[in-house]
């Protein structure tokens, strides 16, 4: 089994980051992020770069091929994931107002044994994908897996690895972030005014605004006091 590609996605387009450290960017930095175009893959690869983590799910595109002169089928995916408390370091915060054909799964890192599950209407847990399917793939034949990994409580750091059936013998094949793991962290939230759970920014050390929250500069980023917004 040969894999093609593994690339990190954002999902809708959406561009809200926690770092596991207090991040201060220089006036010199702040002004460089803010020349960069909102929501674009050069500033997400720019907060990559420093450390950024994706926010309660991350989207991983993986793309493999058979190599064997026989079908091999792969029979199930799994997680190997290492959970702690959230990330409370740095959160940069900016909402925005609102193909191939793939096989979509998903990860409940929050749950004790996660399974690859089915996800319906984009967002919703469904049934165990691979107790009901497997996938078949002959020389060059290509298959696309896009991943949905998500915690509402956890920081996590994870790998993949597709089990496949060879000949009758099962071996697994690894996938991880370019020899790194997945990261994905839960935002730290408190009850707002009405009960709901909202983010809680004042249990970060450092708070960056972009997006809706900073409509008055045109949605560019800038630094505030973790403790002087509200939850939200």
């Amino acid at each position: 089994m040969g894999v093609d590609l593994v690339r990190l996605e954002r999902s809708g387009g959406a561009s809200t980051w926690i770092f596991p450290h207090a991040m201060r960017l220089s006036d010199s930095e702040l002004g460089r992020l803010n020349k960069m175009s909102s929501y674009s893959e050069e500033q997400h690869q720019w907060l990559r770069r420093k450390g950024a983590v994706h926010p309660i799910d991350t989207n991983i595109k993986i793309v493999v091929h058979g190599t064997r002169d026989r079908p091999v089928r792969i029979v199930d995916m799994k997680v190997v994931p290492r959970c702690g408390a959230p990330l409370a370091g740095s959160l940069f915060e900016s909402p925005t107002a609102g193909s191939e054909e793939s096989v979509q799964l998903g990860f409940d890192l929050d749950e004790n044994s996660p399974r690859a599950r089915t996800i319906v209407n984009k967002s919703q847990w469904g049934g165990d994908y691979f107790q009901r399917k497997t996938i078949s793939l002959k020389r060059d034949e290509e298959i696309t897996f896009q991943v949905l990994a998500r915690t509402l409580k956890h920081y996590c750091e994870f790998s993949l690895a597709l089990e496949i059936l060879d000949n009758g013998t099962l071996v697994r094949q690894a996938i991880d972030d370019h020899g790194k793991p997945f990261k994905v962290s839960a935002l730290r939230t408190r009850p707002d005014e009405y009960g709901t759970p909202a983010t809680d920014y004042a249990a970060y050390q450092e708070v960056y605004v972009g997006g809706l929250l900073n409509l008055e500069n045109d949605g560019k980023w800038r630094r505030e006091a973790p403790g002087s917004r509200r939850p939200a």
